[in-house]
């Protein structure tokens, strides 16, 4: 049987199945690709005996929408979870910590960058993620202050951009399994000179999958 759940903020893919357990006591549950705690939007819920389809579900590309701050750096490089914060002073177009001036991006230079990454490309991968490298999750080991520089082929089929005015752009994403959308946001910042965080994602579709929304 397919669940397909709106997650809500804060919970995590884990405590949504562990919710379901009250209800399905006897059935094994898994979900269909991790949501991050600050992201919502659907979950696909798997509950049966075998695993053969949630293998295929796990495989399917994702729809989402994003916003990016382009005034923020983190270390996690989302607003929600970080040690390691810089701003950049919007007002007198610097960063506060350095007093690094910066030029706005406009909007051709980030179409210009969206283009360069449709379908494969290599991006960085986030130190805080579940990720394992030698069957240690990154998170573990980013709390170590390990140095992490690892990347990865991630898959971008198309983007949409909704709205732009600096330093917040609003755009959809759809993706290959195993892509990360907060690698995106690090990463066009990175290209543009500016700061790069994920404040807000919803997860819209999975594969033919959707909320009706």
């Amino acid at each position: 049987m397919i669940l397909l759940v709106d997650k809500p903020k804060w919970f995590t893919s884990f405590g949504v199945i562990k919710k379901l357990k009250r209800i399905y006591m006897w059935e094994k549950i898994w979900h269909a690709g991790t949501l991050d705690p600050m992201a919502t939007g659907i979950l696909v819920i798997w509950i049966w005996k075998g695993t053969k389809k949630l293998h295929h579900l796990q495989g399917l590309d994702k729809s989402y929408t994003a916003h990016i701050d382009f005034s923020k750096l983190t270390d996690t490089w989302d607003m929600d979870y970080w040690d390691k914060y810089e701003e950049f002073d919007i007002e007198n177009n610097k960063l506060l910590k350095d007093a690094k001036k910066i030029s706005f991006p406009k909007i051709e230079e980030i179409i210009e960058k969206l283009d360069s990454i449709v379908w494969t490309t290599r991006m960085p991968l986030p130190a805080f993620s579940a990720k394992k490298v030698k069957g240690k999750k990154l998170y573990d080991l980013a709390r170590k202050w390990t140095d992490l520089k690892l990347e990865r082929d991630m898959k971008i089929n198309w983007y949409h951009i909704i709205s732009y005015e600096f330093p917040i752009l609003k755009v959809e994403l759809n993706v290959g399994s195993g892509t990360y959308i907060r690698s995106i946001a690090y990463w066009l910042g990175k290209e543009l000179g500016v700061g790069g965080a994920l404040c807000y994602l919803r997860r819209t579709k999975v594969g033919g999958f959707n909320l009706g929304f």
